[in-house]
């Protein structure tokens, strides 16, 4: 019997909708109050990154910065797998949590196969971003501006210019 864990696709929606909406300074010194706002709870804080437990234990969500600004929420929807039958929870996992954000916000405004395969939902500011790796899933908030970086920066060292 498994003791693999995944947030429930309605719950994991949830999240995703109220992170979508939400409308805050992005100023790492006000993180505490979002931290507080999803019932988090903080591990460590640093100048650019603050480690959390979002209930899948000890950094299990990540808010990071660059000079004071947020760039990224980073939380993990499931447990990591340890064998091909989470695995293929993981697959199971993050095709119900992906039809329940769609549900929620409408058809994703980009698909990337990946790896890791991905869908995003873009927003004015922000974008929320569903990824599957082999082993999880886990969902993002990440400024535009940090996801065109991240995008321009695998497109480069595709094109191996990196």
């Amino acid at each position: 019997m498994t003791n693999w864990h995944a947030m429930p696709a309605d719950k994991a929606a949830d999240l995703a909708r109220a992170l979508y909406a939400l409308d805050w300074s992005w100023v790492l010194d006000d993180a505490p109050a979002i931290v507080e706002k999803f019932g988090w709870h903080t591990i460590s804080s640093r100048p650019r990154r603050i480690m959390l437990d979002v209930g899948f234990g000890p950094d299990s969500g990540t808010i990071r910065a660059k000079n004071g600004q947020v760039t990224s929420i980073e939380l993990q929807l499931t447990d990591f797998a340890d064998n091909p039958a989470e695995n293929a929870e993981v697959t199971t996992a993050f095709d119900s949590i992906t039809a329940a954000i769609t549900a929620q916000l409408g058809e994703p405004t980009a698909r990337v196969a990946g790896p890791p395969m991905q869908y995003r939902w873009a927003g004015a500011e922000a974008t929320i971003r569903l990824e599957r790796s082999a082993a999880s899933v886990w969902l993002y908030l990440v400024t535009n501006a940090r996801l065109a970086l991240d995008d321009r920066s695998i497109e480069l060292d595709e094109q191996g210019l990196l």
